[in-house]
């Protein structure tokens, strides 16, 4: 069962991944952040609901509390999505990439030793430091553009919204019965209502050309309800840890996507940090499927 999920959170991300390179195409078709997110995931809540309200015609499932749908709608819809979608059109993707890569797993650490007693030993600590060093070599330099301070405080607050999100879901499927089901669709839901009311009221109604309702079914359905289900069903027999560090394979994994789409070309430098970030999750992985 450990292999299995180590599978599906690889395919997640392989399928998140892919998401950022179509969004670029959607927001060069005038699309606003917040109105994308929104329409993203609110497409996949709605897919998800009805498949999960089938399954429930022939088996009784415990509901969570509607307050709580709410809360985990704004942090991992809300928060963790919108406010990244915003993020990335006041950085550049390497900035993005590299604020949510960091962010997220040194939040998801403070708040594993803090609230779900996960203590990581110093190893842990070591080769975190290892994968953060494995970033900033990656994406050294920079680029030339202006630094975004804006930009790094959505990035900063998405990465907040992921590591508390990500933090109860695993708690609600280690203590209750839920199905996986019901923890993705009715908050995604929840979220997603909160960003398209702000994006239609901020950015306005988009224009729907062909290529956009294709972006739209990408990543609704497959980057969308599809990932978020398998990244859900995952959190029940991997550590948030062990999450938050799988989830670094996107950095390697948007770089080999933007070679093949946009052409891009890599230092060495660059090739050796891919090789520190792989070896520090792989790195990561073997000693946690050990315990």
């Amino acid at each position: 069962m450990k292999q299995k999920a180590l599978l599906m959170a690889v395919i997640t991300t392989l399928l998140w991944s892919g998401s950022y390179i179509l969004n670029k195409f959607a927001f060069q078709d005038g699309v606003g952040p917040l109105t994308l997110s929104g329409l993203r995931y609110l497409l996949a809540g709605l897919f998800l609901f009805c498949l999960d309200g089938r399954k429930k015609q022939t088996q009784a499932q415990r509901k969570p509390p509607l307050g709580m749908i709410v809360l985990l709608g704004v942090l991992g819809y809300a928060v963790a999505q919108g406010l990244q979608y915003v993020g990335q059109t006041t950085l550049t993707p390497t900035q993005s990439s590299l604020f949510l890569s960091v962010g997220n797993t040194l939040l998801v650490i403070v708040i594993d030793r803090v609230w779900l007693r996960e203590n990581q030993t110093k190893g842990d600590f070591i080769k975190f430091l290892f994968l953060a060093a494995g970033i900033t070599m990656y994406y050294y330099p920079w680029g030339g553009t202006a630094f975004s301070v804006a930009g790094m405080i959505f990035m900063l607050l998405s990465s907040v919204g992921y590591a508390v999100h990500m933090t109860l879901i695993r708690r609600m499927r280690m203590t209750s019965q839920y199905s996986t089901g019901t923890l993705v669709a009715r908050p995604m839901l929840a979220g997603s209502a909160l960003l398209l009311i702000a994006g239609l009221a901020t950015e306005g109604m988009p224009t729907f050309t062909p290529g956009l309702v294709l972006i739209l079914g990408y990543l609704s359905l497959v980057s969308g309800a599809l990932a978020f289900y398998l990244w859900t069903w995952s959190q029940k027999e991997l550590t948030a840890f062990e999450s938050s560090s799988i989830n670094n394979l996107m950095l390697i994994e948007i770089a080999l996507m933007d070679f093949i789409v946009f052409h891009r070309t890599f230092s060495v430098i660059q090739l050796i940090a891919v090789t520190v970030v792989f070896g520090s999750i792989v790195s990561i992985q073997r000693k946690k499927a050990s315990v």
